[in-house]
């Protein structure tokens, strides 16, 4: 069952969390991340690495308040851990505050943690073989049981101590009773949801998500009384890792190795598996440091050697006195544990295969292949590998993209038709393309380092670096140079440098010129043929005058000569 979920909004895909996370159990497909539940140990190494709080936890006290609200008697089985976890005055105030929120009995989960040891001892006593292996921490039993199933004959098949206290709280008060643990474990979320648990503890908290009920009920720890727990363990029920009294003979046989961290649990198990090593009773935590400093612990600034001391004080006063009422009861619950099985089988690729993706990636040589972990894979053939399963993307190699947008940068910059240029505050070049060799007929290596000056004047430079405002679209004539440039000087505060990217329209200013001289004179020639046809007009007009005169002369002269005739007849 998965605890942890991504908020996609949220998530910049910075990669921390794939990096940090062991087993790569994560998976950032089209910038989409997703946690692989069959590959996943349950650590929560990625939801503290996550600076954006783009991974949150399930959040589970809407359920322990909803069983308060019932009429079920609800039992706080609370891990030895607290006080790093908390600031009080005394720990007995984190027994009043859990009271205040509604439980009706608080015990400490150390209880179960004396019942594993002892269950430890017994099997020490009677062990044969070669090697032991401690299973209290889930997320290392999870490790072994998925990357290291071959080890599994190793575990000690006992519950954790929070489970052996669940058994212990539901045999005491009886089964109808919500159990809740409180502890700075993750992982203890999945571990009560295994099948094989099921019912023995009905809601786990981790320290942040109390501290944020604390903040909601305003609840402060040092303004409040003290009250005793209902039940309280052993001294060596509160060590985690455990502390087993083994005799003589069993120290002789087997040497307590303990480790925290995932990368030391799996250098260990590593040798193991190669029967590197026999004779060790191996204690293994997955969270540095061991559960003082758990993925559940709050996210605070408080130092991990703060939490270590007050947790040191808190074990020292209390008494080593064995607190059961029944001693028999304890007898009477099992504390066996079925070892599963729960391998990942991979599809093993071939070198042609891998070879393909790292070419895709520029790694055409074994040089290329940087194996610089910025992805989250140890080795650049481990990222082809995750390709290939389709669990990351080739193009999410950092050394890839960089080169690759270096290349277009460079491609851009050799190939632009514009002239780019950079100039330092002190105005002097830094670089310059081949294009502005071109345009201002100097080469790059002797205008390099020199004032601006040199190829141009300085007043543009010396605008912007007063203003910083950008020019945009100046047009500018260098006639020393014959070209008319579009000037636009950038102002890149960040790199502290002005960006010159001028534009030749020489050639364009040259043909406006050439369309202005064609336009006069074809209005020129325009004007010469209005007058021409105008002088014309004049002469048809005058012409037709004379003629239109002489026509009506003619005329009436015949109009007398008829209308004479007519008279004389």
């Amino acid at each position: 069952m998965k605890f942890i979920n991504f908020s996609k909004e949220k998530c910049k895909n910075c990669y921390k969390c794939i990096r940090v996370c062991s087993p790569k159990a994560i998976s950032i497909y089209d910038d989409r991340a997703e946690i692989l539940e069959d590959r996943c140990i349950s650590c929560g190494e990625c939801y503290v690495i996550c600076d954006q709080n783009a991974l949150y936890i399930k959040d589970k006290v809407h359920e322990v308040k909803r069983a308060i609200d019932s009429n079920k008697k609800v039992v706080a089985s609370l891990s030895p851990s607290f006080p790093g976890a908390f600031s009080m005055k005394a720990t007995g105030q984190m027994v009043k505050a859990l009271k205040i929120l509604g439980f009706d009995i608080v015990e400490e989960a150390s209880i179960g943690g004396d019942m594993v040891v002892m269950a430890y001892e017994e099997h020490l006593q009677a062990s044969q073989k070669d090697n032991l292996i401690a299973t209290s921490c889930p997320s290392n039993n999870y490790l072994i049981e998925t990357y290291y199933p071959e080890l599994r004959k190793y575990m000690i098949p006992i519950v954790s101590p929070m489970i052996a206290h669940g058994k212990y709280l539901k045999q005491k008060y009886g089964h109808d009773i919500h159990v809740v643990f409180i502890g700075p474990c993750i992982a203890k979320k999945v571990e009560a949801y295994e099948r094989q648990h099921q019912g023995v503890v009905d809601s786990v908290l981790t320290f942040v998500e109390l501290e944020q009920w604390f903040g909601e009920a305003g609840i402060n720890l040092e303004e409040l009384s003290l009250e005793e727990f209902d039940g309280k363990g052993r001294r060596q029920g509160q060590q985690i890792p455990c502390k087993p009294n083994v005799s003589k003979e069993q120290k002789t046989k087997y040497e307590r190795v303990i480790v925290t961290g995932i990368s030391r649990s799996k250098e260990i198990l590593e040798s193991l598996s190669k029967k590197e090593l026999s004779g060790i009773f191996l204690e293994s935590a997955s969270c540095q440091g061991g559960c003082i400093d758990g993925t559940g612990m709050p996210k605070d600034a408080t130092n991990y050697y703060v939490r270590r001391k007050r947790v040191k004080d808190y074990i020292k006063e209390t008494s080593k006195t064995v607190l059961f009422e029944d001693i028999k009861l304890k007898e009477s619950i099992s504390l066996s544990r079925i070892i599963s099985d729960k391998r990942v089988e991979q599809k093993k690729h071939s070198q042609e295969e891998i070879e393909k993706v790292l070419k895709s990636m520029w790694k055409y040589k074994k040089e290329d292949e940087l194996n610089c972990d910025a992805c989250g894979y140890r080795t650049c053939r481990e990222k082809a590998q995750s390709v290939l399963q389709g669990r990351s993307q080739s193009n999410r190699c950092l050394p890839f993209m960089r080169a690759k947008a270096e290349s277009l940068k460079n491609v851009i910059f050799d190939h632009s038709p514009n002239a780019i240029f950079m100039v330092g505050y002190d105005l002097r070049v830094k670089e310059f393309n081949p294009s502005s060799e071109r345009v201002f007929q100097i080469k790059t290596n002797q205008i390099k380092g020199e004032r601006v000056q040199k190829i141009i004047p300085e007043d543009i430079f010396e605008k912007v670096l007063e203003t910083k405002v950008n020019t945009v679209g100046k047009k500018i004539e260098y006639p020393q140079y014959g070209v008319i440039l579009i000037a636009n000087i950038i102002y890149l505060k960040e790199e502290n440098i002005l960006m010159a990217i001028m534009t030749d329209v020489t050639a364009a200013e040259k043909n406006k010129a050439e369309l202005a001289r064609v336009k006069e004179n074809t209005l020129n020639v325009a004007q010469d043929v209005i007058n021409k046809q105008m002088r014309v007009a004049q002469e048809i007009a005058s012409l037709l005058g004379e003629t239109t005169a002489e026509t009506k002369v003619t005329l009436t002269k015949l109009k007398d000569i008829v209308m004479g005739e007519r008279g004389e007849v």
